[in-house]
């Protein structure tokens, strides 16, 4: 028989839940690496994970700007010009999202502390 769940319980697990994340990133990739960053939402998540835990750092120069070192045409598609996609997420977004969690979690805090 289970116990029954308690509605104000916070779990925290720090140091595990960052090493889980990416991980999660590297998977990410991996199921998503015909895809590319600014088509693929997922990919765009799991590729900004692995760059804010630094195990992944972005190229100095775009596609593009490697092309033309290189002396090579860069193909150009109509999907290049569009400045928002369907499955793009703008960085507000995620600052937004992780500012809310970070206040929840914060409240979750003082309420705890403040009960005892």
């Amino acid at each position: 028989m289970r116990p029954p769940p308690i509605a104000d319980t916070f779990v925290s697990t720090s140091g595990i839940c960052e090493h889980s994340v990416i991980d999660l990133a590297h998977a990410l990739m991996q199921v998503h690496r015909d895809c590319r960053v600014q088509h693929c939402a997922w990919k765009q998540v799991a590729y900004r994970t692995l760059v804010h835990y630094r195990r992944l750092q972005p190229p100095r120069w775009s596609p593009r700007e490697r092309a033309h070192l290189r002396g090579v045409e860069f193909p150009v598609s109509a999907a290049d010009y569009s400045t928002f996609t369907h499955n793009e997420v703008p960085v507000a977004t995620f600052e937004q999202v992780l500012a809310g969690l970070n206040e929840l979690a914060n409240d979750a805090r003082h309420h705890d502390r403040s009960d005892r």
